[in-house]
């Protein structure tokens, strides 16, 4: 079924929505569900860009849709940016249905990490989260390139997260259930991760082709397996940055009820510790950078203009281009995008050092 992103906005009280409606619960438990899914939130609140991002327990985000970032945009991401993202913190932190506005869970460290979005053309980002099973939180992204969410969008968000949540449920359940009929593509292309579900007499009811090919999970499976005897969740780190985790089913899993689904995964660096004003400081250390570069580049990462920190300044606009000039010079680059590249590498080796202080042995 086709959805169009250039279709009108769509009223919570209106019949056209609940048609739109009728289409999303037909892809429950398929592969188009998720862009079904976006595609009439996105309607509903009167934006066109959109993404649905996959927060795992222990791995990298993934992008289940975008049609929001360039591929450019999505390689730096990938490449270290999600880790100042604050969905993927709030996603770790606090997994529950919420929803939230990007700008509201900026602090200092992801005003930088904003300031880049939006040179990608997202202005401001509304998002609907729900849980999923093995530690996942999905994220419904809504984004602007123009204006704010107002307080009206917030609300309607509100007011759909209740069926989001339920609708999703469906559709994990659905997923798995088709799964253990033979269904594994809709799951493949959703989970993304090696796993495996136990009944619960701890017999396997399923198990993803990539975890039966993997030797690691198969020589640690007898240890799981007493592990999970034993009560409740728990981790097992193994050998080349896995872990295996693993969680029981609540009564209504249709495929396992009161089972237990165990997650393989990579390990990946998680969300960032380190405050904004510290890596700033170190960034404009290590580059010998003049008070005035330093707050140059500050108002820089704050999306401001060369007008707006003349203005913030008290100089001319003329003033700003020049210490701009000497400060790319300096550094060697020649635009802003490489000022703010090279000031996360700064962030992500202030963040490696940190790590390597606490785990160097003490006396």
């Amino acid at each position: 079924m086709e959805f169009s992103p250039h279709s009108s906005a769509l009223a919570l009280d209106t019949p056209e929505l609940l048609a739109e409606l009728a289409r999303v619960v037909a892809l429950v438990g398929k592969p188009g569900f998720y862009d079904g899914l976006s595609l009439l939130l996105a309607r509903v609140l009167r934006c066109k860009r959109r993404l649905v991002m996959r927060y795992s327990a222990y791995d990298k985000p993934a992008f289940l849709i975008n049609a929001a970032l360039t591929e450019e945009g999505v390689s730096f991401y990938l490449a270290g940016l999600y880790r100042i993202d604050p969905l993927h913190r709030l996603a770790r932190e606090t997994p529950g249905p919420t929803v939230v506005n990007l700008r509201a869970l900026m602090g200092e460290i992801e005003e930088a990490y904003f300031a880049e979005l939006f040179k990608m053309a997202i202005f401001d980002e509304l998002a609907i989260m729900v849980p999923a099973y093995g530690g996942v939180t999905i994220a419904f992204c809504c984004d602007r390139h123009r204006i704010r969410f107002e307080q009206q969008d917030y609300e309607r968000a509100q007011a759909l997260l209740p069926m989001v949540d339920a609708l999703h449920k469906l559709h994990m359940d659905r997923l798995f259930s088709n799964a253990g009929d033979g269904g594994s593509e809709a799951i493949t292309s959703s989970f993304r991760n090696q796993f495996l579900v136990l009944d619960r007499r701890a017999k396997v009811v399923y198990c993803t082709q990539a975890w039966s090919g993997n030797s690691v999970a198969a020589a640690a499976l007898p240890q799981i397996s007493q592990k999970i005897a034993e009560g409740g969740s728990g981790s097992l780190l193994l050998e080349g940055q896995q872990v295996v985790h693993w969680e029981t089913l609540p009564d209504d899993f249709s495929l396992a009820p009161q089972g237990t689904l165990v997650v393989l995964e990579q390990r990946s660096p998680g969300p960032l510790m380190t405050s904004g004003e510290a890596a700033l400081e170190a960034f404009c250390g290590d580059h010998s950078l003049t008070p005035r570069e330093a707050e140059i580049v500050r108002l820089s990462f704050l999306g401001l203009p060369n007008a707006a920190i003349a203005k913030q300044l008290g100089v001319s606009v003329g003033t700003v281009k020049n210490h701009r000039w000497r400060l790319y010079y300096k550094l060697d680059i020649t635009t802003e995008r490489e000022l703010f590249h090279l000031f996360i590498s700064t962030l992500l080796s202030v963040e490696k050092s940190k790590v390597m202080e606490q785990e160097a042995p003490q006396g």
